[in-house]
């Protein structure tokens, strides 16, 4: 019973985790757009500060979703695919989560953008 709880919090915690990657590279594409090498160096401050706050969350949080997928995997079939299947959702759960995986591939993506001009604010 207990484990059955740890599944079901690693499972919330893993899409949590999601969702913060996600919401973070939105967040700092927007910032980032309105940050150029011809800005401010207040400017260009708040958005390094802000960038390396930012890329310390998306880490740990695409750390979690490596490490918290591994149990979730292991219990798919006992917490998420069986339920789903008696609801009749199955190709909603696979749907889901080929929506996720897309939306984390793409924030790595776009942190990799970012990266790249965080390299030529801090260069200028």
């Amino acid at each position: 019973m207990v484990l059955g709880y740890l599944i079901i919090l690693n499972n919330y915690l893993h899409d949590v985790a999601t969702a913060m990657v996600i919401s973070l590279t939105l967040l700092m594409t927007y910032i980032g757009r309105q940050v150029d090498a011809g800005s401010p160096p207040e400017q260009k401050e708040f958005f390094l500060r802000i960038y390396r706050y930012f890329s310390r969350l998306a880490l740990f949080s695409l750390v979690w979703i490596l490490a918290g997928g591994i149990p979730r995997a292991l219990a798919f079939n006992s917490y998420e695919l069986l339920p789903a299947a008696q609801k009749g959702i199955v190709p909603v759960l696979i749907f889901k989560h080929i929506i996720l995986f897309g939306l984390v591939f793409a924030g790595i993506l776009l942190w990799r953008r970012i990266n790249h001009k965080v390299k030529r604010i801090t260069v200028n």
